[in-house]
């Protein structure tokens, strides 16, 4: 068994969303992509571990016990996931996704910005082109502690 990296560090847990928004830096316009009542959960471990998934409020079932195409489209563009490993450094939190929703994401570097106390976390991302919009962005989100 390794030896946790962060175990004494106030991050380590599991942490639910309570806002997810995006901001155009173009256009400077703030959207929830996801609804204001976006779902997501994200858990980091005290051994450099992190796994997280979000999904629309408003995602829909399929009719069947499998998705068309155009179901199975709507929920993959309805839902973000990844999970590998993180890194702390100041207020840097850096993941580096081994498995996710877009294998475009796996084996990248996904940077944010955070401010952590006990009970809420907050994640900001440098500017980048946003997976949902294509537009140049910066998200925020606010999490509650779980465990």
């Amino acid at each position: 068994m390794s030896t946790p990296i962060y175990s004494d560090h106030p991050i380590v847990g599991t942490w639910r969303l309570t806002s997810f928004t995006e901001q155009n830096l173009e256009t400077g316009e703030v959207r929830h992509p996801f609804g204001e009542a976006a779902r997501a959960f994200v858990i980091y471990e005290a051994n450099g571990y992190v796994a997280t998934i979000f999904a629309r409020s408003d995602r829909k079932s399929p009719l069947g016990p499998q998705a068309t195409d155009q179901e199975a489209m709507d929920l993959y563009r309805s839902m973000i996931a990844f999970a590998g490993r993180y890194e702390l450094s100041g207020n840097r939190l850096i993941y580096h996704p081994e498995i996710s929703w877009n294998e475009a994401w796996n084996g990248t570097t996904q940077e944010r910005v955070f401010e952590v106390s006990e009970k809420r976390l907050e994640t900001k991302s440098v500017p980048a082109v946003s997976t949902l919009t294509g537009a140049r962005t910066v998200f925020s989100l606010v999490w509650e502690r779980v465990l």
